[in-house]
């Protein structure tokens, strides 16, 4: 017999998971999530038929630009990394219009995988999760920008965990806990899924502190070092764990958020509200020290970062330094940071070389990361010192440079800048000029403050 308390659990689960009747999309007829009580005794064919129903339903709502009802299918995980509901609207409204307005879509076979984590909080993950793929094809690919960005659409992921639901005690069974799918990743309408270039030059801006770290690590020995100008180069390239421990509790302490690029140019590009006091964080080169010291102390922190390796040293040592591997790169996409790209060797600068130099030493490098994270690279960070005093300055050589690299697939680019010579800020039409500033050795947190607070 079902009793009255029953029915009302049957209800509220469905009101949870936010089923409704269901809708046509272009691409295939998306049938209504199914509510499913996860626990231990699920047949894992239930659970499976459920997470596709969800997809499916995800997807058709993408296309009919119905964004809201999607909410509801969110776990608190992937909630988290919107400002809010209404500025999740927006951004994906501003994000798929006219040509890259999406007209169908394709899931491909669902797959069980042992976890998913939160591309902009290394801290937060949820275990056994399904992943199901998706193509999306958009209205006019061929006027999709930048180049390549309609491939990475083909090729991106839904990821489905199962969530315990906040339901009322008076509707919960004995036991206490009811467990539903909800999506953790997004896929295309994720944060995080690549950048598609306005149709339009975007007018926001940004003002971002964006810290350059390379050597995190003991101090180098002199004695090792068969000159001093080697030595000299090492040492102001290293910040020691108990100054990096310093920097970022000091963050922690002051209230940042740390943020990945694609999350600036998500405000930068389709207006979508930053944190109240954001910060990148970038590491230059791959070394394995970074690897070593930072990454455990970000993962503590729930702070995301911005790896830049070059392509030529992965998982080499070259003198006193070694450089990580390719699992170490794969593992570190997959864990919640970013790997962005920072040409061959860093040994050439970027600036007045040919365009067969410029494919050489930044689009190849581009694929080999790619192939490694399965992600795309969209942002380069320019080998060479930034040739003014201000990270806003440039010349015909820059505007070249410029010029040479979005066809290669990029969107924006960052320098390197000795010293403050503006305040920070970004900017949607100038993208290619992303400013920086280093993290000396042996920096008092007073100067560390003051150089976030630069401007």
């Amino acid at each position: 017999m079902t009793t009255p308390k029953l029915s009302a659990l049957v209800l509220a689960l469905a009101l949870a998971l936010g089923l409704g009747a269901a809708q046509t999309g272009p691409a295939r007829v998306a049938q209504p999530a199914r509510a499913v009580r996860h626990e231990r005794s699920d047949a894992p064919e239930v659970a499976q038929e459920a997470a596709e129903r969800l997809a499916s339903q995800f997807m058709t709502q993408l296309l009919a630009r119905r964004y809201r009802a999607q909410w509801g299918e969110l776990a608190p995980l992937a909630q988290a990394l919107w400002p809010s509901e209404q500025a999740r609207d927006t951004m994906l409204a501003a994000k798929f219009q006219g040509a890259a307005s999406p007209i169908s879509f394709r899931l491909g076979r669902l797959r069980r995988e042992a976890g998913w984590t939160s591309p902009e909080d290394p801290g937060a993950s949820v275990g056994g999760v399904y992943e199901i793929p998706v193509s999306l094809t958009f209205a006019d690919p061929s006027k999709v920008g930048p180049p390549g960005v309609v491939a990475d659409y083909q090729s991106s992921g839904l990821v489905v965990a199962r969530t315990r639901l906040l339901l009322g005690p008076q509707l919960l069974p004995r036991g206490g806990q009811v467990f539903g799918l909800r999506l953790v990743g997004e896929g295309p309408a994720a944060v995080d899924s690549p950048i598609i270039t306005p149709a339009h030059a975007p007018a926001e801006t940004a003002s971002v502190p964006i810290v350059m770290y390379h050597l995190v690590g003991p101090f180098p020995v002199r004695a090792a070092y068969a000159s001093v100008y080697s030595y000299d180069i090492d040492y102001e390239l290293t910040v020691t764990p108990a100054q990096f421990q310093g920097e970022i509790g000091y963050l922690v302490a002051q209230g940042y958020t740390a943020i990945s690029l694609d999350r600036l140019m998500d405000h930068l590009d389709y207006g979508l509200p930053l944190p109240p006091r954001a910060v990148i964080l970038t590491f230059d080169d791959g070394f394995l020290s970074e690897y070593q010291y930072a990454v455990p102390v970000l993962r503590r922190a729930g702070f995301t970062a911005t790896f830049f390796p070059c392509s030529g040293l992965i998982g080499i040592t070259n003198g006193h330094e070694a450089y990580m591997t390719a699992a170490d790169l794969r593992q570190l996409s997959q864990g919640g940071f970013a790997i962005e790209d920072h040409t061959y060797n860093d040994g050439t600068s970027l600036w007045s070389r040919s365009q067969a130099q410029i494919d050489y030493l930044a689009g190849s490098t581009a694929s080999q990361l790619e192939a490694i994270t399965g992600q795309p690279i969209q942002f380069i960070a320019y080998s060479g010192l930034w040739p003014y005093r201000s990270g806003t300055q440039v010349g015909p050589g820059e505007r070249q440079l410029f010029s040479e690299l979005a066809p290669l697939g990029y969107v924006g680019g960052l320098e390197d800048d000795w010293l403050p010579g503006s305040p920070w800020q970004e900017s949607g039409a100038q993208p290619w000029e992303l400013p920086r500033l280093r993290a000396w050795p042996n920096e008092s947190l007073a100067s560390y403050a003051s150089v976030l607070a630069y401007g």
